[in-house]
Protein backbone atom coordinates (compact mmCIF):
# COMPACT_ATOMS: atom_id res chain seq x y z
CA UNK A 1 0.00 0.00 0.00
CA UNK A 2 1.46 3.39 -0.94
CA UNK A 3 2.10 6.06 1.68
CA UNK A 4 -0.77 8.46 2.31
CA UNK A 5 -0.42 11.74 4.26
CA UNK A 6 -4.05 11.33 5.40
CA UNK A 7 -2.79 8.49 7.61
CA UNK A 8 -0.73 10.95 9.67
CA UNK A 9 -2.96 11.89 12.61
CA UNK A 10 -2.80 14.83 14.98
CA UNK A 11 -4.89 15.91 17.85
CA UNK A 12 -6.36 15.34 21.22
CA UNK A 13 -8.90 12.77 22.30
CA UNK A 14 -12.06 12.67 24.36
CA UNK A 15 -11.81 10.26 27.26
CA UNK A 16 -14.73 8.44 28.82
CA UNK A 17 -14.80 5.93 31.64
CA UNK A 18 -17.76 3.69 32.39
CA UNK A 19 -19.79 5.77 29.94
CA UNK A 20 -19.01 9.12 31.59
CA UNK A 21 -17.12 11.78 29.65
CA UNK A 22 -14.23 12.90 31.86
CA UNK A 23 -14.05 16.28 30.11
CA UNK A 24 -11.11 18.33 28.98
CA UNK A 25 -7.50 17.21 29.33
CA UNK A 26 -4.36 19.32 29.42
CA UNK A 27 -0.94 18.06 28.41
CA UNK A 28 -1.98 15.13 26.23
CA UNK A 29 -3.30 11.66 26.98
CA UNK A 30 -0.56 9.02 26.70
CA UNK A 31 -0.97 5.32 25.95
CA UNK A 32 1.75 2.79 26.72
CA UNK A 33 1.53 -0.83 25.58
CA UNK A 34 4.19 -3.09 27.04
CA UNK A 35 5.09 -6.63 26.06
CA UNK A 36 7.24 -8.98 28.12
CA UNK A 37 9.01 -11.86 26.42
CA UNK A 38 11.18 -14.86 27.25
CA UNK A 39 14.09 -15.55 24.94
CA UNK A 40 14.79 -19.24 24.36
CA UNK A 41 18.37 -20.45 24.02
CA UNK A 42 19.73 -23.98 23.76
CA UNK A 43 23.19 -25.32 24.52
CA UNK A 44 23.81 -26.32 20.92
CA UNK A 45 23.45 -22.71 19.69
CA UNK A 46 25.38 -21.03 22.50
CA UNK A 47 23.88 -17.68 23.41
CA UNK A 48 22.04 -17.25 20.11
CA UNK A 49 18.29 -17.02 20.44
CA UNK A 50 16.33 -19.86 18.82
CA UNK A 51 12.89 -18.48 19.68
CA UNK A 52 11.12 -15.90 21.80
CA UNK A 53 7.72 -16.13 23.48
CA UNK A 54 5.35 -13.45 24.69
CA UNK A 55 4.87 -13.95 28.42
CA UNK A 56 2.66 -10.96 29.10
CA UNK A 57 1.27 -7.74 27.75
CA UNK A 58 -0.07 -4.65 29.47
CA UNK A 59 -1.60 -1.29 28.67
CA UNK A 60 -1.58 1.96 30.65
CA UNK A 61 -3.23 5.27 29.89
CA UNK A 62 -1.99 8.47 31.54
CA UNK A 63 -4.65 11.16 31.47
CA UNK A 64 -4.22 14.71 32.78
CA UNK A 65 -7.84 15.63 33.55
CA UNK A 66 -8.45 19.38 33.43
CA UNK A 67 -12.04 19.26 34.73
CA UNK A 68 -11.16 18.72 38.37
CA UNK A 69 -14.65 18.22 39.69
CA UNK A 70 -15.72 16.24 42.71
CA UNK A 71 -17.84 14.12 40.33
CA UNK A 72 -14.85 13.20 38.16
CA UNK A 73 -12.77 12.35 41.21
CA UNK A 74 -15.56 10.18 42.60
CA UNK A 75 -15.90 8.43 39.25
CA UNK A 76 -12.24 7.41 39.02
CA UNK A 77 -11.46 6.75 42.69
CA UNK A 78 -11.83 3.19 44.00
CA UNK A 79 -13.20 2.91 47.55
CA UNK A 80 -14.76 6.37 47.38
CA UNK A 81 -18.33 7.44 48.01
CA UNK A 82 -19.97 10.72 47.13
CA UNK A 83 -22.52 11.88 49.70
CA UNK A 84 -25.03 14.70 49.52
CA UNK A 85 -27.31 16.41 51.98
CA UNK A 86 -30.95 17.28 51.40
CA UNK A 87 -32.45 20.22 49.57
CA UNK A 88 -32.20 21.88 46.18
CA UNK A 89 -28.46 22.61 46.31
CA UNK A 90 -27.29 20.10 48.92
CA UNK A 91 -23.80 20.11 50.39
CA UNK A 92 -21.70 17.31 48.90
CA UNK A 93 -18.66 15.45 50.12
CA UNK A 94 -16.36 12.81 48.68
CA UNK A 95 -15.29 10.23 51.26
CA UNK A 96 -12.19 8.30 50.23
CA UNK A 97 -11.46 5.16 52.24
CA UNK A 98 -8.04 3.51 52.49
CA UNK A 99 -9.31 0.81 50.12
CA UNK A 100 -7.15 -1.97 51.51
CA UNK A 101 -8.13 -5.23 49.83
CA UNK A 102 -10.12 -3.58 47.03
CA UNK A 103 -9.92 -5.64 43.84
CA UNK A 104 -9.16 -3.41 40.87
CA UNK A 105 -10.59 -6.05 38.53
CA UNK A 106 -13.89 -5.69 40.38
CA UNK A 107 -13.61 -1.90 39.95
CA UNK A 108 -12.76 -2.11 36.22
CA UNK A 109 -14.93 -0.44 33.59
CA UNK A 110 -14.66 0.38 29.90
CA UNK A 111 -12.22 3.19 29.03
CA UNK A 112 -12.60 4.83 25.61
CA UNK A 113 -10.21 7.25 23.92
CA UNK A 114 -12.01 8.89 20.99
CA UNK A 115 -10.12 11.24 18.62
CA UNK A 116 -11.59 14.72 19.16
CA UNK A 117 -11.43 15.52 15.43
CA UNK A 118 -13.93 12.75 14.62
CA UNK A 119 -17.68 13.00 15.13
CA UNK A 120 -18.98 10.92 18.03
CA UNK A 121 -20.63 8.50 15.61
CA UNK A 122 -17.29 7.64 13.94
CA UNK A 123 -15.66 5.06 16.21
CA UNK A 124 -13.24 3.82 13.54
CA UNK A 125 -10.21 5.07 15.50
CA UNK A 126 -11.40 4.62 19.07
CA UNK A 127 -9.01 2.91 21.48
CA UNK A 128 -11.10 0.84 23.88
CA UNK A 129 -9.94 -0.95 27.01
CA UNK A 130 -12.94 -3.05 28.07
CA UNK A 131 -11.59 -3.62 31.60
CA UNK A 132 -9.66 -0.60 32.91
CA UNK A 133 -9.22 0.71 36.42
CA UNK A 134 -7.22 3.29 38.26
CA UNK A 135 -5.53 2.67 41.58
CA UNK A 136 -6.79 6.03 42.75
CA UNK A 137 -3.28 7.44 42.81
CA UNK A 138 -3.94 11.00 41.67
CA UNK A 139 -1.58 13.95 41.72
CA UNK A 140 -2.59 17.58 41.44
CA UNK A 141 -1.27 20.93 42.57
CA UNK A 142 -2.72 24.26 43.58
CA UNK A 143 -0.67 26.88 41.71
CA UNK A 144 -1.48 30.52 41.08
CA UNK A 145 -0.46 30.52 37.41
CA UNK A 146 -1.55 27.04 36.32
CA UNK A 147 -4.65 24.95 35.92
CA UNK A 148 -5.29 22.33 38.58
CA UNK A 149 -4.97 18.98 36.78
CA UNK A 150 -5.87 15.49 38.04
CA UNK A 151 -3.04 13.31 36.71
CA UNK A 152 -4.56 9.82 36.56
CA UNK A 153 -3.19 6.49 35.33
CA UNK A 154 -5.52 3.77 34.11
CA UNK A 155 -4.37 0.16 33.79
CA UNK A 156 -6.00 -2.42 31.57
CA UNK A 157 -6.87 -5.98 32.51
CA UNK A 158 -7.34 -8.82 30.04
CA UNK A 159 -10.81 -10.31 29.83
CA UNK A 160 -10.66 -13.54 31.87
CA UNK A 161 -12.39 -15.53 29.13
CA UNK A 162 -11.34 -14.02 25.79
CA UNK A 163 -8.00 -12.58 26.99
CA UNK A 164 -8.83 -9.37 25.07
CA UNK A 165 -6.76 -6.53 26.52
CA UNK A 166 -7.79 -3.66 24.23
CA UNK A 167 -8.93 -2.94 20.70
CA UNK A 168 -8.81 -0.09 18.23
CA UNK A 169 -11.73 0.56 15.92
CA UNK A 170 -15.44 -0.04 15.83
CA UNK A 171 -16.79 -2.05 18.74
CA UNK A 172 -19.40 -3.65 16.46
CA UNK A 173 -16.85 -5.10 14.02
CA UNK A 174 -16.40 -8.88 14.38
CA UNK A 175 -13.89 -9.97 17.00
CA UNK A 176 -11.18 -12.37 15.92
Amino acid sequence: MPSDVRNVKLGACRISYNGQDLGFTKGGVEVEVTTQTKTVVVDQDGTSAVNEFITGRGIKVKAPLAETTIDNLAHIMPAAALTAGAGENPPRRLNVRAGTGTSLVDEAHQLVLHPAALPGSDTSEDLVIPHAATTGAVTFAYKAEEERIFKVEFIGFADPTTKLLFFIGNENAPAA
